[in-house]
């Protein structure tokens, strides 16, 4: 699943957005970003891999990153198995003009394995 942190900031190769509208007040877009991605969270399915393509505005980074973790730590279905989600930040490199990942987190009960590590993959950390 591809999807746009905010809608109308930049032009994203994403199928929809996590905030539709184009205007997020500073002090509240931790909150907005947080709310949506629990939102979101509600209506896939377990194991979807979330390809989010961030847009700058840190606090609502931050809070889309908050509420993957918190709804994982939340959900008793999440912590035995490997049926979690995958959200992968995605962000534009300036020098290669392309969208790149290097921050994957997966929802398990926080634990480190050999594919994950403190939210980067540790095959690329090689």
């Amino acid at each position: 699943m591809k999807i746009g942190l905010i809608k109308g900031r930049h032009p994203l190769p994403v199928e929809s957005y996590l905030i539709d509208h184009e205007t997020v007040e500073f002090d509240q877009a931790h909150h907005i970003a947080y709310d949506a991605m629990t939102s979101l969270l509600r209506d896939i399915d377990k194991g979807t891999v979330i390809q989010l393509y961030i847009t700058g505005l840190t606090r609502c980074t931050l809070g889309a990153i908050a509420a993957f973790n918190e709804e994982a730590k939340k959900n008793e279905g999440f912590r035995y198995g490997n049926d979690g989600c995958i959200l992968e930040i995605w962000e534009f490199n300036s020098q290669t003009g392309e969208y790149e990942t290097a921050i994957k987190f997966k929802q398990t009960d926080y634990v480190r394995t050999d594919d994950y590590f403190w939210g980067c993959s540790s095959s690329e950390l090689k």
